[in-house]
């Protein structure tokens, strides 16, 4: 192959990478999101209650320590925190404005109930 050659061929394989690789950055970047998602992202920053208040909020209220925590746009702008306390997992919504808990639901230790039937 003569230099030239080799020197397009390379040039070439460089650009079709370089594309590849920006085409993936595109599709990564936080600028891509939907537009349901953008205003998620929006509620969180806007929030007066962190998610490390709520979780806080949400382990003195259920006297347990927090297992999952996420922030709920559907039904309201509130942080969703599960606690788990003894044998029981409890549910709290804590309003990411106010900071006050307004929804509770709670479940048992699904380990300790037996087998469950399969019919």
């Amino acid at each position: 192959m003569t230099r030239k050659k080799l020197f397009f061929s390379l040039s070439a394989a460089a650009l079709i990478s370089a594309a590849a690789i920006a085409g993936v950055a595109v599709a990564a970047s936080p600028g891509s999101a939907g537009e349901d998602e953008r205003d998620e992202i929006a509620a969180v920053n806007g929030a007066r209650v962190s998610l490390a208040q709520a979780v806080a909020i949400a382990e003195r209220q259920g006297s347990g320590k927090a297992m999952e925590a996420s922030f709920d746009d559907e039904n309201g702008r509130s942080w969703e925190v599960e606690i788990a306390s003894g044998d029981r997992v409890a549910t709290y919504a804590v309003d990411a404005a106010s900071g006050a808990v307004s929804a509770v639901a709670e479940e048992a230790d699904e380990a300790n109930e037996g087998p469950e039937d399969n019919d």
